[in-house]
C-alpha cells in the first residue's frame, strides 16, 4: 500500500503554481491546486457542513497571501479557528515585518518569503506534516496495513474539531487574531511606530523571528553592530505583544553614570542617600506589565548584574535603601554590540546572567550585508529629512546610489540617515551626483572609481566605467542582485557573500560586476548595434510585435550560457542571471528548454 502525504497549494500566480506544483509532486507529495483561497474554503467548508467526505484534507496548506476575493490571512485565521491541528505555510512578494508577524498571529506553521528556494520549501512542508496528527495517523496505517488498526480517513476524523462555520464575506471581513485584534488594526500601529525597512534575505529572517517571539514572553538578547536598528526591533517586538498596552521602556547603560544605574533600574527610597528627598520608582515599576529594554547591556556594573539576575529569577526586587520586596511583572529585551561570551572570559559579565538574558539571540545584520534595502532606506530617509527641514525632498542619480550601495558603512543604518540629512541640507539642486555626497562617501568614491579609471586596463578585462553606464543600466543594481540571488539558492542562509570579503576585495568584486564579453567590446560591431539593426530591418519588413520575437530568443541564448557555463548547475547559473532560481525554473519551462 503506497499512500503519498497530501499538499493543498493556494496561488493566483499561475506560472508559479505550475512550478511550485511539479517541484512537489517529485518530492513525493500530492498535490491539488488552487488559483485562490475561496475555492479551498468552499472544499473544507463542505467538509464542515458534512457533504464532503473527511478524507480528503490534506496534510498541509500551501497559500500566499495577496489573493482575490479572499486573502490568505483570513483563510489562515480560518484554518486556525476550524482545523487547529491542519498546518498552514504562509508565502507572500510582499515580504515584510507586517507581512511576517500577520502570519504567524493567524497561526501559521511558518512564513515564506518569496522568493525561496525550492528545496528550503519542501524541507518545511515536510516538517509541517509532521506536526499534523492526521499525517501521523496516515503513516501509522500504512507501516500495520496488514494490522487491524482504524483506517487513516476515520482517524482523520477523529483529529479535526466540529466547526465554527462562517461565510468567506464574514471572514473577509473580519480577520481577527486570536487575540482579538483585527489583523491590519495591529500591524498598522506596529508599522508606523517601528519603520523597519528591509526586503534582503537578511531582514526576512529577521522579520520572521519578530513574527515567532513577538507573543511570547520569553526573554530576548538582541546583537548587532551599533546603529543597525537594536531599538527599533525591540520596540516591534513590544509593539506587536500582548503587552503592546503597556509601557516600552528604553534605558541604555551606557549613558547612565555607575553610582546611578541601581538608583535608575530599582528606584530608591526616601532618604536612602544624600539628595533621595523623595520616594522614586524605578524603570522596573514603570515598566510593570509591560516592556523593560535594556540597551548596551554590557556596559552594565558587575554589582548591578546580580540585582538584576534576582529579577530574572523571580521578578522581585529592592529598591535601594527599602526593606520591602517589590514583585513585578516585565519582559526583558536586551542588547548589545559586544561579544558578551568575551567578558565572561574576561570576568567583566557574570556568567549566570548571560545565560538567563540568552534565551533567544537575535543577531541583525549590519548595512553592508544587506545593500539591496539601502535605496529604500534613502528613499524614506530623504523623506523624513525633507519634512524635517521643511524642503523639497531631493533624488539621487543611479551612479550616486551605487556608490552608497558598495559603502562600508561602519556606522549602519544611523549613518545613512545622518548622511540622507546632510545631503537634504548641505546639497544645492534636486537631482544630485556622486559629487554631492557627504566627503567621507565622495572619498570613498575616488578611491572606489579608481578601478575604471583606467579605460585601456578595462578593455582588456571586459569591463565598463561608471561614467559610461547609462542611469538606468542593470549593472548598477547587479551587486545587490547577484548577493540576493545567492542568499536565496543557499536556502535559509540571510547571509551575502560580500560580508566574507575583505573591504578593498569587495570594493574591487563590486567595481567588476559590469561585464561586457571582450569579443564584443573589440569588435567592430557590438551584440548591441546587431541588435538595433535587426529592429529596423524587421519593422521595414513590416512586422509587428518585435519585442515577442526577440525577448525569447535572447533568454534563451543567455540562460543556454549560464547552464553551460554552471555545468548545468541551476541555482549557480540564476546567480549568472541575476534571476532566483525559481525564476530561472519557470523560464526553462515556458521557453521549452527542458530537454536541453
Amino acid at each position: 500500500m503506497t499512500t503519498k502525504h497530501s499538499l493543498w497549494l493556494i496561488d493566483d500566480d499561475p506560472a508559479l503554481r505550475l512550478i511550485l506544483e511539479d517541484s512537489f509532486s517529485d518530492a513525493g507529495l500530492q498535490v491539488q491546486a488552487f488559483s485562490n483561497a475561496k475555492g479551498a474554503w468552499a472544499r473544507l467548508n463542505s467538509v464542515l457542513n458534512g457533504s464532503e467526505p473527511k478524507d480528503i484534507l490534506p496534510d498541509v496548506i500551501l497559500t500566499d497571501i495577496r489573493m482575490p476575493m479572499m486573502d490568505g490571512l483570513s483563510f489562515s485565521q480560518w484554518m486556525h479557528t476550524n482545523f487547529p491541528s491542519l498546518p498552514v505555510i504562509i508565502m507572500t512578494a510582499h515580504s515584510d515585518l507586517k507581512s511576517a508577524v500577520d502570519s504567524y498571529d493567524t497561526g501559521a506553521f511558518e512564513y515564506l518569503p518569496k522568493p525561496f528556494d525550492l528545496d528550503h520549501a519542501i524541507c518545511v512542508v515536510k516538517k509541517a506534516i509532521t506536526t499534523n496528527p492526521a499525517a501521523a495517523l496516515v503513516d501509522n496505517a500504512i507501516v500495520a496495513e496488514d494490522s487491524e488498526v482504524p483506517s487513516a480517513a476515520s482517524d482523520k476524523k477523529e483529529a479535526i474539531q466540529r466547526p465554527n462555520t462562517a461565510p468567506s464575506s464574514e471572514i473577509k471581513k473580519q480577520p481577527a487574531t486570536k487575540k482579538g485584534t483585527p489583523v491590519a488594526t495591529k500591524a498598522s500601529a506596529a508599522s508606523e511606530s517601528t519603520p523597519i525597512i528591509g526586503q534582503s534575505p537578511a531582514m526576512q529572517t529577521v522579520f520572521r523571528a519578530i513574527g515567532r517571539l513577538a507573543s511570547s514572553p520569553i526573554t530576548v538578547l538582541i546583537t548587532g553592530e551599533s546603529g543597525t536598528g537594536k531599538e527599533l526591533v525591540a520596540g516591534a517586538l513590544h509593539q506587536n505583544s500582548p503587552r503592546q498596552k503597556k509601557p516600552f521602556i528604553a534605558l541604555n547603560m551606557a549613558a547612565i553614570p555607575h553610582e546611578l544605574i541601581e538608583s535608575e533600574l530599582f528606584g530608591h527610597e526616601k532618604g536612602a542617600f544624600t539628595g533621595a528627598t523623595t520616594l522614586r520608582h524605578g524603570r522596573f515599576e514603570q515598566a510593570n506589565g509591560g516592556t523593560l529594554f535594556l540597551d548596551e547591556i554590557g556596559d552594565m556594573p558587575f554589582s548591578t548584574q546580580t540585582r538584576l539576575l534576582r529579577v530574572l529569577a523571580n521578578g522581585e526586587f529592592f529598591r535601594v535603601g527599602g526593606q520591602k520586596p517589590i514583585t513585578v511583572d516585565v519582559r526583558i529585551i536586551a542588547a548589545t554590540h559586544q561579544n558578551l561570551e568575551q567578558l565572561v572570559k574576561e570576568g567583566k559579565f557574570r556568567e549566570d546572567l548571560f545565560y538567563r538574558l540568552n534565551v533567544i539571540r537575535l543577531p541583525l545584520p549590519p548595512l553592508r550585508a544587506r545593500p539591496d534595502d539601502i535605496p529604500d532606506l534613502v528613499e524614506f530617509f530623504m523623506s523624513k529629512a525633507a519634512t524635517e527641514m521643511k524642503t523639497d525632498k531631493k533624488q539621487l542619480t543611479t551612479e550616486a546610489l551605487h556608490i552608497m550601495q558598495a559603502f562600508d558603512w561602519p556606522g549602519n543604518v544611523r549613518q545613512l540617515e545622518n548622511a540622507c540629512r546632510w545631503i537634504t541640507v548641505m546639497a544645492t539642486g534636486e537631482r544630485l551626483g556622486v559629487e554631492d555626497l557627504p566627503p567621507d562617501l565622495t572619498e570613498f568614491a575616488q578611491h572606489y572609481l579608481a578601478h575604471a579609471a583606467n579605460p585601456e586596463a578595462l578593455e582588456g578585462q571586459g569591463l565598463q566605467t561608471l561614467s559610461n553606464l547609462p542611469n538606468n543600466s542593470p549593472g548598477f543594481a547587479a551587486p545587490s542582485t547577484t548577493a540576493s540571488a545567492a542568499s536565496y539558492t543557499q536556502g535559509n542562509s540571510p547571509s551575502f557573500a560580500a560580508t566574507a570579503q575583505s573591504d578593498e576585495h569587495r570594493q574591487t568584486s563590486t567595481a567588476s560586476v559590469t561585464i561586457t564579453p571582450p569579443a564584443l567590446v573589440n569588435s567592430a560591431h557590438s551584440w548591441q548595434d546587431q541588435l538595433q539593426n535587426w529592429a529596423h530591418t524587421a519593422l521595414q519588413q513590416g512586422q509587428t510585435e518585435i519585442l515577442q520575437q526577440a525577448t525569447p530568443t535572447f533568454e534563451k541564448i543567455l540562460i543556454r550560457v549560464a547552464l553551460e557555463y554552471s555545468k548545468g548547475r541551476k541555482g549557480e547559473a540564476a546567480d549568472l542571471l541575476g534571476w532566483g532560481r525559481n525564476t530561472l525554473t519557470r523560464k526553462i519551462k515556458l521557453l521549452g528548454l527542458e530537454d536541453d
